[in-house]
């Protein structure tokens, strides 16, 4: 009998990740064509060599905040990890942001229970919480611009729906009993059912405390790659501000996760364009700021997480070829006494 080789995991859907990278690339040269190719590249042009690493900085501190908060979430669920173990889990995950309302990230459950040991249902927590975060924040910024436009009304409605989001996934009790209760159908039942169990396990980190600490992270990195965005038009020679700015990438972020493309595919170029041109910016300038912005939080994200992802690859099979057996032992003659 010989034991069987551990083998390092996969990534789900891999399939699917490159020819999905290419329809976003293509996507965007698509952008650019139609815009007119000479004066999108004109538009490219006037733009300071400075203006790319104060982006990619501004970017990284983005990504740091957003580790953070993933590194303490662990904590708080019990599981300490090494802080370069976890930052390399974390940044591995980012080479699939482009999958259909982030869902590619979940491979960190995988990875830390292979690591580490850690149960599925905590670390989906974490991410849970995450997204939830991340959706709460982008919900209030863009209440909070478009109120003007739209009357204060608008604003305490999102504020409603917001309040009423959190009391509802506080209190997974409630969600199983309305499972069993108006469940239907077992799919509809179990998918509730699975939902309220994923709550559960979530419960630590769905307290005020961590919650308004992880809204807070949200809503900060928000802001900076508004920052960024904003950047972007000023370099373009756009008149539109600094708030102006941080709604339209916290509204561009929300359409992306609502309409559970992949990457936010079609759905955040569209809307990244019609709120520029909305709010003061020509067709060109608008259409030269998007392609930009794709390229900071959607291609810079991935090339980093590309490069992490290999390394944690390579981290999991050493640790699968560590727990082979030593077959040369086994194999040795025995002494015939």
């Amino acid at each position: 009998m010989t034991a069987a080789k551990p083998r390092a995991s996969t990534i789900p859907g891999q399939r699917w990740i490159l020819p999905l990278l290419l329809v976003t690339a293509l996507l965007n040269l698509g952008l650019m064509i139609w815009g007119g190719w000479q004066t999108i590249w004109q538009q490219f042009r006037q733009i300071p060599i400075a203006f790319y690493p104060l982006s990619l900085l501004l970017m990284g501190l983005s990504y740091s905040l957003g580790f953070w908060r993933w590194h303490t979430y662990l904590q708080v669920l019990d599981h300490w990890l090494p802080v370069r173990s976890s930052l390399r889990i974390f940044l591995g995950s980012l080479a699939l942001i482009a999958s259909p309302g982030r869902a590619g990230e979940s491979i960190k459950a995988l990875w830390l229970r292979q690591q580490f040991g850690v149960s599925a249902a905590r670390s989906l927590a974490g991410l849970f919480c995450e997204r939830l975060c991340d959706l709460l924040a982008a919900l209030l910024l863009v209440a909070l611009g478009f109120s003007a436009r739209l009357g204060t009304g608008f604003w305490w409605a999102c504020l409603g729906l917001a309040i009423g989001l959190f009391l509802i996934l506080s209190q997974p009790q409630r969600l199983q009993a309305w499972a069993k209760r108006f469940g239907g159908r077992s799919r509809r039942r179990k998918g509730l059912e699975r939902l309220a169990h994923l709550l559960f396990s979530a419960r630590r980190l769905l307290q005020p405390r961590f919650l308004a600490g992880g809204l807070l992270i949200s809503l900060l990195t928000w802001a900076i790659e508004g920052v960024v965005l904003y950047g972007c038009f000023q370099v373009l020679q756009a008149e539109i501000n600094l708030p102006t700015a941080i709604v339209i990438r916290a509204a561009v972020g929300l359409g992306g996760v609502l309409t559970l493309l992949p990457g936010g595919l079609g759905g955040a170029e569209a809307a990244s364009i019609s709120l520029a041109l909305l709010y003061g910016a020509d067709r060109d300038q608008a259409i030269a700021a998007t392609v930009l912005l794709r390229l900071l939080t959607l291609w810079f994200p991935i090339a980093i997480g590309w490069v992490a992802l290999h390394r944690q690859t390579c981290t999991l099979k050493s640790l699968a070829l560590s727990s082979l057996p030593d077959t040369d032992a086994d194999q040795s003659p025995k002494s015939p006494h």
